[in-house]
C-alpha cells in the first residue's frame, strides 16, 4: 500500500503553458525551453491547478484512463515529483 500523497501541486509561477488538442506545451522563459507532454502528462498538468492533492489527481486519472488506483497514485506521484524537480510545478 502506498502512503497518501496530500501535497497540492500547482504550476510554477515562472512557467507559461497552453494545452492544444490534449497536449500541453510548457515554456520556461528563463531557461528558454519548451516542453511537450503526452496525453496523460498533459491531463496531470491540467489537474495540477493548486486545488487538488496528488491522490485526488490520481483518482481523476482512474476515471479517465484504463488504470487502477494504486498504479495511478504511483505514476502521478513520480510525474509530479519529476515536474517539480524541473521547476515546472511547485506546491501550495
Amino acid at each position: 500500500m502506498t502512503q497518501p500523497d496530500d501535497r497540492i501541486p500547482m504550476h510554477h509561477p515562472h512557467t507559461a503553458a497552453r494545452v492544444f488538442s490534449g497536449e500541453a506545451v510548457i515554456i520556461t522563459p528563463a531557461e528558454n525551453k519548451v516542453r511537450l507532454l503526452n496525453t496523460v502528462g498533459s491531463r496531470v498538468w491540467e489537474l495540477a491547478d493548486g486545488t487538488r492533492t496528488v491522490d485526488e489527481i490520481a483518482g481523476v486519472l482512474t476515471g479517465e484512463f484504463d488504470v487502477d488506483l494504486a498504479h495511478a497514485q504511483e505514476s502521478a506521484t513520480q510525474f509530479v515529483d519529476e515536474l517539480a524537480t524541473k521547476g515546472l510545478l511547485a506546491f501550495v
